[in-house]
């Protein structure tokens, strides 16, 4: 069994959150043989310092013992989470993945992708991504102190509320559909998983004549954890 999530934004402020996150490694440890987590896990990352964070010492350690126990455990770079480096990923047992990154099973393929790179019509945020993805910037960035860190990952965070939704229309920003049918045909007609849209659903496109579907992971929250899985046969959305 594989397992798909992302945009859990844990951080220390959702503690019910945490504990659906922590159930729902601890069902990946009794079911599943890889779990790909397509960013945004965390709600900020500001650098390795983040690894003594007090609220994140559950989450840590349920991740090295997943990782133990033999499921492989990936992991995707959101925009919140893009920080994350490869020595912390070392630490905790994850392995990196490139967005997008093509999984083929012994039955199928699949784009997997957090889904920001998606929404081009949010030309704002795009124009932010490309800048911050740029490893001088990131460098000055981790030149600050951890405090001043921080506190620009909390206005981030505050100032990002809302961003998903279109000023003029009201509606969320969501993938462009013309990106996703050229990806589709990028990786010959493979099934797309992605998040970041907050719009879970499942898409039945018509691509070339080719039937093609687009699954769009859930953000968590107090109330609900929302991942799919694939059993080799079909893909289902389970709840936690």
């Amino acid at each position: 069994m594989i397992f798909f999530a992302s945009d859990v934004h844990l951080a220390s402020d959702t503690p019910a959150i945490t504990a659906r996150f922590l159930a729902f490694l601890e069902r990946a440890r009794r079911e599943a043989q890889s779990v790909y987590l397509l960013g945004d896990i965390f709600e900020s990352w500001v650098g390795d310092e983040d690894l003594g964070l007090k609220a994140y010492q559950p989450v840590f350690h349920a991740l090295k013992a997943t990782a133990q126990a033999g499921v492989k455990v990936y992991f995707m770079a959101g925009n919140r989470d893009f920080m994350v480096s490869d020595r912390v990923l070392a630490e905790l047992g994850l392995s990196r993945l490139e967005d997008p990154y093509v999984l083929s099973t012994t039955t199928w393929q699949f784009v997997l992708s957090h889904g920001d790179i998606y929404c081009t019509g949010d030309v704002a945020y795009q124009e932010f991504r490309t800048k911050v993805r740029k490893p001088e910037n990131q460098a000055k960035f981790l030149r600050l102190p951890y405090w001043v860190r921080r506190s620009i990952g909390a206005w981030l965070r505050w100032r990002s509320k809302g961003r998903r939704y279109n000023t003029q229309t009201g509606t969320i920003m969501d993938v462009d559909s013309g990106m996703v049918e050229d990806e589709a045909r990028r990786f010959g007609y493979a099934t797309l998983i992605h998040g970041h849209t907050h719009r879970p659903a499942t898409h039945d496109l018509i691509v070339d004549g080719i039937h093609v579907e687009r699954w769009v992971l859930a953000d968590w929250s107090a109330d609900r954890g929302e991942y799919l899985t694939w059993n080799d046969t079909e893909l289902s959305r389970q709840s936690i």
